[in-house]
């Protein structure tokens, strides 16, 4: 995609804004989340002026989601926080073509998915789990600035309750076992209630979680899934999928380590 297209895609994106500096900062952060880490002068231009426009530590945006109001904060300086944020802009999840009974947000982090899903089904009951307490408090902050209720967990998802560790690879990504040393955290496998939709984004943990909920018959009726390590064990997961009846949407390109798929059940 040129540069010309990209920014009138951005330009798009960022009508969602409310007023003109949120705009501003739909562009800003949704141009951030496209722009290839090699960029680095030009990243850190775009951050700065991101952080320009905090306010007591917080960047806040308005935006229109589905048509509805929503707000969303964003820790200044906090580069994952934005590219969360730019995710939001952008729309990143498909949407279910059901009205959803209870959504589950694996992996919430700071309520970008949890904001989005509950503009469209916001009768659903939700519920999220977000092990890193930093994050976990930042999405109580922005369910509260909306005023939408959820039930909040400071776990993270694995096939069984049990205390796994974090290893962090970069300041955005690592990737959770059992195998300390690490960041503990506490884990369970959440409960598929009918007429589920399901989010995981869960550092690889998605190898675990899905396979015991399947093969305990615990079937979401549609999952929004970033699965990692897609080059080199995602074919597997995706056929486990297609063997209990899911038709699968997204990029299925094996040279890349990590992609976002939607699978569903008619």
């Amino acid at each position: 995609m040129s540069t010309v297209s990209t920014i009138f895609k951005l330009i798009n994106h960022a009508q969602k804004g409310i007023f003109l500096q949120d705009k501003w900062l739909a562009f800003l952060i949704a141009g951030l989340g496209v722009m290839g880490h090699h960029r680095v002068k030009l990243r850190l231009w775009f951050i700065r002026l991101i952080n320009n426009l905090s306010v007591k530590t917080l960047v806040k945006l308005y935006l229109n989601c589905n048509g509805r109001s929503m707000y969303f904060s964003m820790r200044q300086g906090n580069e994952a926080d934005y590219l969360m944020g730019g995710e939001l802009v952008r729309g990143t999840y498909e949407i279910p073509d059901f009205e959803p009974k209870t959504i589950i947000d694996g992996g919430a982090n700071i309520g970008v998915f949890a904001i989005h899903a509950l503009s469209y089904f916001p009768k659903a009951k939700l519920i999220c789990y977000e092990p890193d307490l930093a994050n976990f408090y930042q999405l109580q902050n922005n369910l509260e600035l909306n005023r939408l209720q959820a039930d909040t967990h400071q776990l993270g998802l694995w096939s069984k309750n049990t205390t796994l560790y974090y290893h962090a690879q970069s300041s955005h990504t690592g990737f959770v076992d059992e195998h300390p040393p690490g960041v503990p955290i506490v884990c369970t496998l959440p409960k598929i209630e009918p007429n589920c939709w399901l989010k995981l984004d869960i550092e690889g943990a998605e190898y675990e979680v899905l396979p015991t909920l399947l093969n305990n018959g615990q079937y979401p009726r549609w999952i929004s899934m970033e699965i990692h390590y897609f080059d080199t064990k995602g074919q597997s997961l995706l056929a486990l999928l297609r063997e209990h009846g899911y038709t699968i949407k997204g990029s299925e390109d094996y040279t890349v380590s990590c992609t976002l798929i939607s699978a569903y059940q008619s």
